[in-house]
C-alpha cells in the first residue's frame, strides 16, 4: 500500500496469471528514479470488504520492492485508496479503510489541512498527492509543500532547480538502481527540525536526489515525508485533511 503511488501496480508475473486488458506502454517517475511500465485494466480489485470494478493498473517489474518481501505481488495505490478514509496505524500494524466516514469522529488530534498542489489538472481523478504545509529549521523563511508518502522510509527534499538556502550537503552520496538498472544518487543533508501543524519533529535526517544519468523530472512539491515518521496517520481524501499522531 502506497499513498505516494497514483495508480495501483501489479507485478509482471501476476499480470501473466491474470491476463488484464493491455492498454499500452508508459513510464513511472519516482523519487530520483525512472522505470518502464505498461497500463492495463483489471476486471475487479478488492481489499477486505471494499472492491472496485475495472480499475486502471500499472504492470511493472517489482524486483526492488520484492527484496523487502518476496510475497509482494503489487502495490495498492491512490486510484483505489482515495475512495475511502484511511488509517495507517504503525503501532498496531493495522490498515483501516472506511467508506462511511465512521472513523472520523473517533480519531483524536489536530486536523491538518491537505494543501492543493499546482497544476492539479495534470493528475488523473482520485490521484492528487497528499500534501501538507511544513516548516524546516534550515529554510525558516518560507513554508514548504511536503507529500505524505507511505511507500518511502527516508524524508526527501528536492532542490527544484534552486540552491537550498542555509543547507549544506555532507557525507557520501547514497546510491541505488531502479528496475531499468539506472544508478541514482542521493546526497545526505544535515538533520532538520520539522514543523507540521502543531507537531514539531527534531533532528530529522533528509536526503536529496541528484541526477544519475537521466534527468530528474520537475517536482510539484518541495519534498516527501514518510508516514512512518508518525505513530499513526489518518487521511480523509474526500474532506482534505490528515491527523498525524507522533510516536
Amino acid at each position: 500500500m502506497d499513498t505516494g503511488a497514483q495508480i495501483t501496480t501489479i507485478d509482471v508475473e501476476l499480470s501473466a496469471e491474470l491476463h488484464p486488458k493491455a492498454l499500452g506502454p508508459t513510464h513511472v517517475v519516482g523519487v530520483g528514479a525512472y522505470s518502464r511500465a505498461a497500463y492495463a485494466q483489471l476486471q475487479l480489485l478488492q481489499a477486505g470488504i471494499y472492491s472496485m470494478k475495472d480499475p486502471l493498473v500499472l504492470v511493472q517489474d517489482l524486483t526492488q520492492t520484492q527484496q523487502i518481501d518476496p510475497r509482494i505481488r503489487g502495490i495498492l495505490g491512490e486510484n483505489f485508496l482515495a475512495h475511502y478514509d484511511l488509517l495507517i496505524d504503525y503501532a498496531h500494524q493495522i490498515l483501516c479503510l472506511d467508506g462511511a466516514k465512521r472513523m472520523q469522529s473517533k480519531v483524536k488530534g489536530e486536523r491538518i489541512a491537505l494543501t492543493p498542489v499546482p497544476d492539479e489538472g495534470m493528475y488523473l481523478p482520485y490521484t492528487l498527492p497528499l500534501v501538507v504545509s511544513t516548516r524546516l529549521s534550515g529554510i525558516s523563511n518560507r513554508r514548504l509543500l511536503m507529500q505524505l508518502d507511505s511507500g518511502i522510509d527516508v524524508p526527501v527534499l528536492f532542490e527544484r532547480g534552486k540552491q537550498l538556502p542555509h543547507i549544506r550537503y555532507f557525507g557520501s552520496p547514497l546510491r541505488h538502481s531502479d528496475a531499468d538498472e539506472v544508478m541514482h544518487s542521493f546526497d545526505m543533508l544535515p538533520p532538520q527540525d520539522v514543523q507540521v501543524g502543531d507537531h514539531a519533529f527534531h533532528q530529522i535526517p533528509f536526503v536529496t536526489p541528484v541526477s544519475g544519468g537521466k534527468a530528474i523530472e520537475q517536482q510539484v512539491v518541495d519534498g516527501v515525508l514518510p508516514t512512518a515518521l508518525f505513530r499513526s496517520a489518518f487521511i480523509s481524501y474526500a474532506d482534505h485533511f490528515a491527523v498525524l499522531q507522533p510516536w
